[in-house]
């Protein structure tokens, strides 16, 4: 990248992040809760779906999401997709087509564990990550999910007050390392003992996008059908 884009990009960064201390600073919660609603890390085990959640926690992951998004339209299939804010800002045209075509979830704005950060913190990385999102595309979202799925109940009670629906995946067991992790390392995670109504959580990583297709003809083969964490869990 120039040193002109570079600058280019920066002061555009640096304008959003400050219309955003405006929109932030104007958000009231309208309510409190006395209880706090559990994550959901399941849709209904009787029907044929699995939801599919991907992580774009840096922005050059988000080049990967080309291929990806083909296959999902060519089984006619939606996803959801969590945005940091550095990742959201910097594929503005790529999010507006997410927005339009398939679904967008609050990841936060920066990528810290929430379980640990202290309750201001945990405040301000939702309410950016949820105003950043309506600032770029104007549309709301349903679903949040804390990065590395960390959180603490004031976590949940702050997307819960502002009306999100807090996510997780399904716990098959089975853990994966995206920085490592090969095409088969991939498509055995994203395969291996898949049941409807689970959330399978992915990263665009390169080995995720060469076997990608493998895995939506995997899901197709056992006869489950690719949806939205919001179709999965909310319709």
């Amino acid at each position: 990248m120039s040193n002109k884009k570079v600058v280019i990009t920066n002061s555009i960064i640096c304008s959003i992040l400050l219309v955003l201390g405006f929109l932030v600073s104007t958000l009231n919660v309208s309510h409190t809760y006395l209880t706090v609603t559990a994550p959901l890390s399941n849709g209904k085990r009787d029907s044929n779906q699995i939801g599919l959640m991907f992580i774009i926690d840096d922005a050059e992951l988000a080049h990967n999401l080309t291929p990806i998004l083909e296959t999902l339209n060519r089984a006619e299939a939606t996803a959801t997709f969590f945005f940091t804010g550095t990742a959201a800002i910097n594929n503005l045209e790529l999010l507006q087509n997410l927005a339009s075509n398939h679904k967008l979830g609050n990841y936060g704005f920066s990528n810290i564990a929430l379980n640990i950060a202290d309750k201001n913190l945990i405040t301000e990385e939702i309410r950016l990550g949820d105003a950043l999102i309506k600032s770029l595309v104007h549309t709301q979202m349903q679903v949040f999910t804390p990065p590395n799925n960390l959180f603490n109940k004031h976590t949940l009670a702050m997307a819960q007050n502002l009306d999100y629906t807090t996510v997780l995946p399904t716990d098959r067991g089975v853990v994966i390392d995206w920085k490592t992790a090969t095409n088969n390392v991939v498509l055995s995670y994203a395969t291996y003992n898949v049941q409807a109504g689970d959330i399978i959580v992915l990263k665009p990583t390169t080995a995720t996008m060469q076997c990608f297709s493998q895995v939506a003809a995997d899901y197709l083969t056992k006869g489950l059908k690719i949806t939205s964490l919001e179709h999965l869990l909310l319709v």
